[in-house]
């Protein structure tokens, strides 16, 4: 399985669906873990921070668009027929669906990260709310693909290789519910509760999704 992480692949490829899934998640995963280190620098300006998340969220969000319409249009060689091809695609967009709400939550949390008149309530429900719905929207759509038989975010047709690339992404998502969870506002003090375990939260989870999706870029021609 390992061996998909060595094979030379080619970085700009826009005619190529998978090539869109692919990059919008390794670049949105490079924004989160740089969102989730920049608080290490003393000073760095909140501001940029929140729109560095915001611009990830959106990846994610073009990514998880993409391979919903990809999942309906798959062609797979599959011997069950076209009923087991039509139950694929129907759990692979179900999921894709469920990863792009999460996305739209994540943006919905970090736009509200941009708003600084919010009170402690208001925080809540507009900025860790979406951001902890999200992450577990990410978790149940990567438990869902991995279930499913074939490749989602790779271009092999091998089954243990996609299940291994899922479950780096349900990790990677249980990361983000746990950076969720850290970020939480504690009432009447206006801090995050473990502001550290947030950030670490959220760098590990976006390395296992920058790892997960690499596999996704198009493999380059020998010829």
């Amino acid at each position: 399985m390992l061996h998909q992480f060595l094979v030379p692949r080619v970085l700009w490829a826009p005619r190529d669906s998978g090539w869109w899934i692919a990059i919008t998640f390794i670049v949105g995963s490079i924004l989160f873990g740089l969102g989730a280190a920049f608080p290490l620098i003393p000073g760095f300006p909140l501001l940029i921070i929140n729109i560095v998340y915001l611009v990830g969220s959106s990846l994610y969000l073009i990514g998880a668009s993409v391979q919903f319409v990809q999942g309906r249009r798959m062609k797979i060689n599959d011997r069950g027929g076209a009923a087991s091809l039509r139950r694929f695609s129907n759990r692979n967009s179900r999921a894709a669906a469920i990863q792009a709400f999460g996305a739209i939550l994540f943006q919905t949390s970090m736009t509200g990260a941009l708003i600084n008149s919010l009170n402690v309530a208001q925080q809540e429900r507009i900025i860790w709310a979406p951001d902890l719905v999200g992450a577990v929207c990410f978790v149940t759509a990567s438990t869902i693909f991995f279930t499913l038989r074939y490749p989602i975010q790779q271009r092999q047709d091998n089954r243990q290789s996609a299940r291994f690339l899922a479950l780096l992404n349900i990790i990677g998502s249980a990361f983000f519910v746990l950076s969720a969870v850290g970020a939480y506002i504690v009432p009447l003090t206006d801090q995050t509760l473990y502001p550290k375990i947030a950030n670490i939260g959220t760098f590990v989870g976006a390395i296992f999704f920058f790892i997960s999706s690499i596999p996704g870029l198009p493999p380059r021609s020998s010829t």
